[in-house]
């Protein structure tokens, strides 16, 4: 941890900096399992993509509901914009099953 040196952090995706008011947006196309939200994260969406899910966090509104079938690219919510050091910076994992996998196979370019 950058601050809390005794803490160590165990990332299981990537964080995707951009740019104020932009929007989180799914990376393949499934339905919508589940929408809460997360204590210093915001607002979290995970989408089933047949034996695959993606998991979004660090959103402050979300745009989709749960069972709602989304298609690739669609905007699922507005990602948040610290306002202590103004980043503003989109969590994503991929899992299949119980196994992280790398998010950036995933990400269009």
């Amino acid at each position: 941890h950058p601050v809390l040196t005794s803490v160590e952090i165990d990332n299981k995706g990537v964080d995707i900096s951009t740019t104020a008011g932009s929007k989180a947006r799914a990376v393949f196309e499934g339905e919508v399992r589940k929408v809460f939200a997360v204590p210093g994260a915001q607002n979290a969406v995970i989408i089933r993509h047949g034996e695959y899910l993606s998991v979004y966090t660090h959103l402050d509104n979300v745009l989709v509901s749960v069972g709602e079938t989304v298609v690739t690219k669609q905007a699922i919510g507005t990602v948040h914009t610290d306002q202590t050091d103004n980043k503003t910076i989109l969590h994503l994992e991929i899992w299949k099953g119980s196994v992280v996998l790398n998010p950036s196979q995933w990400l269009s370019k």
